[in-house]
């Protein structure tokens, strides 16, 4: 088993799903999202959680493959059925089922548009959804049908676990345990606890989990039962985070997970309960057990692990990662990152790796450029430019002649390139060895420029706070105030050819121009969230993305836009895409996303 330990360090890795034309989670591995579930089958783990996230682990292989679930409702828990079938439930009465070992996944029709939080199969046909308002589904046929059965309570359901093929018990958040043994047909019920969140059996042992959350402190519930959950016995009850997972492994090993990256444990050899010591500052709501490791799942696509029995504990990564500004490829494979104090990321093939690179440097990187399969230029906070000549992987400080903020760069070519910023134009034509300054049109004003684009050798857009356009028909020698028609602060710009592009910023705006940057019409987007990134695939298709996971898609060029699924809820700050390589959004969170081409026709 020490081999999941492995594949949960830095040499992580991503395979590609199926799903070619979807948006598809990178980085940081296995999600971004919060993980809410997670089911172990054979050789293969799969975890839920937030924003239709499901992400499938391969034990042999030891690797992580993000698969596109269809769905950007919140999933709540995922079970093994049979074979290569899997079910997974959650919001709206989702139901999704693979019979390929979790690449693909289908809805399903429930009946229901309560959300689902519990998941249970008694053998390779029978199982139970369990979710709000008292909601029970079953389903005879491995989770491809169900049907809807009264339970006698209306509060949320939030756990199910099976003691035999017709045995089955169910909790709820009043704290009320209910049991049947025939199936469904009829339940008994008990008031044993505050709130409960999560139940599991082994043999005639289970464990139920929770507690409520108060003004002051937190208080936290475990409960045991010895057979078969005709009667209970309060295991734990006092102040702490709430529980929100539980599992029982092969040796009666059971360990317990949730608010504040909470961890107990208990031995067959000790009764009482242990606080572990938790890499996890932020919730773990799932937990499994596979065999002699223990996996704890949760906020930030967090996994922890221990293989001493809880004696010790490791994380995949900080919970948190630090927030990507930029991300920019020079082809299909080499790319680079930055962001939040000095955080620089590289990848050589295609983002299925990132590695973190070791530059030293604390600066705030808010744009980086690729020129070349080695060389890059970033720019930062007070006037810093960063250039490295090995792809990404160390990086050296240039002269820039200003300290001053620099919000972005972009190149023509491998030696003509353009840096802009806080009442910024800086100017290279050695590849970012050296820059000097550009002037700003009279009556700008003080205000930072935050991007700037090349159609062509000749041809550039600047835009900036205050919906301030510039353009440059020389290559970036002299520059022209353009009328933008909006006071809002612009913050990205791309061509998507030599007479059209696209400019975003605050509360949704989107600008088009059709005659090279002469003139600027707004355009609707459909949405209030703050745009930050715009690229092209080709002259029609391109995106644009936002706060909280907005993305926004056209297939006529810019003219109109409709919105598109990201599945996460992550700022996106960064859109890129050039001729030969997929489309790649980053941003909050170390978030990076990949959309394969979906056009046959180059672009931007």
């Amino acid at each position: 088993m020490r081999r999941i330990l492995a594949a949960f360090s830095v040499s992580l890795f991503w395979l590609p799903s199926a799903w070619s034309s979807d948006w598809l989670w990178q980085h940081p591995v296995p999600q971004g999202n919060t993980l809410r579930a997670a089911a172990l089958g054979q050789d293969l783990l799969i975890a839920a959680g937030d924003y239709g996230t499901l992400a499938r682990f391969d034990r042999k292989l030891r690797n992580w493959r993000h698969v596109a679930s269809g769905t950007q409702n919140h999933l709540k828990a995922v079970a093994f059925v049979s074979g290569a079938t899997w079910v997974a439930v959650g919001a709206g009465g989702t139901i999704l089922r693979s019979t390929d070992s979790g690449l693909n996944w289908t809805p399903r029709e429930g009946g229901a548009k309560a959300d689902l939080y519990g998941l249970a199969f008694g053998g390779s046909d029978f199982g139970f959804a369990v979710g709000s308002g008292g909601t029970l589904l079953l389903t005879h046929d491995g989770g491809q049908s169900w049907t809807r059965r009264g339970t006698g309570v209306n509060a949320t359901l939030r756990a199910v676990t099976f003691l035999s093929p017709r045995e089955a018990v169910a909790v709820s958040e009043s704290g009320v345990v209910q049991k049947t043994v025939d199936g469904g047909i009829t339940w008994k019920q008990q008031k044993v606890a505050p709130n409960l969140y999560s139940v599991v059996s082994r043999g005639d042992n289970l464990i139920a989990v929770g507690g409520e959350a108060g003004y002051v402190r937190n208080r936290r519930a475990i409960l045991g039962s010895a057979d078969r959950g005709e009667s209970w016995q309060v295991e734990l009850d006092e102040a702490g985070p709430v529980l929100y997972g539980v599992s029982i492994g092969p040796d009666m090993t059971a360990t317990a997970c949730g608010q504040s990256g909470a961890l107990l444990q208990k031995t067959t050899r000790d009764s009482t309960w242990r606080k572990a010591q938790s890499p996890a500052k932020h919730l773990l709501a799932a937990v499994v057990h596979a065999q002699e490791e223990v996996l704890a799942l949760g906020s930030f696509g967090i996994v922890v692990s221990s293989t001493d029995s809880g004696k010790s504990w490791s994380a995949n990564f900080a919970e948190k990662q630090k927030g990507l500004s930029s991300i920019s490829f020079h082809d299909a494979d080499r790319g680079v990152a930055v962001g939040e104090d000095g955080r620089i990321l590289y990848t050589v093939n295609g983002g299925r790796q990132w590695q973190v690179s070791k530059s030293g440097f604390k600066a705030y990187l808010s744009g980086v450029f690729m020129l070349s399969p080695t060389v890059a230029v970033a720019v930062g906070s007070e006037g810093v430019v960063l250039r490295t000549t090995d792809g990404g992987q160390s990086w050296k400080s240039i002269p820039s002649g200003t300290d001053l903020y620099l919000a972005a760069v972009s190149f023509a070519d491998e030696r003509s390139g353009l840096a802009v910023g806080y009442s910024t134009i800086l100017a290279t034509g050695d590849g970012g060895l050296t820059w000097g300054r550009r002037s700003i049109p009279a009556g700008v004003g003080d205000g930072v420029l935050t991007r700037v684009a090349y159609t062509n050798q000749s041809t550039a857009a600047i835009v900036g706070s205050l919906g301030v356009i510039l353009t440059s028909s020389d290559g970036g020698r002299n520059w022209t105030a353009r009328a933008s028609g909006t006071t809002q602060n612009l913050l990205a710009v791309a061509w998507s050819d030599a007479q059209h592009a696209t400019a975003v910023g605050d509360k949704g705006i989107l600008l088009h121009t059709a005659d090279g940057g002469l003139s600027w019409a707004v355009i609707a987007s459909g949405s209030q969230a703050r745009l930050s990134g715009v690229a092209f695939i080709d002259p029609r298709e391109g995106f644009a993305a936002g706060e909280s996971g907005t993305l926004l898609r056209t297939q006529d060029g810019g003219r109109s836009w409709m919105p598109d699924r990201s599945y996460t809820s992550n700022h996106l700050r960064s859109l890129f895409c050039r001729a030969g390589t997929p489309v790649f959004a980053a941003g909050w969170n170390g978030a990076i996303l990949r959309r394969e081409r979906t056009s046959l026709v180059a672009g931007h």
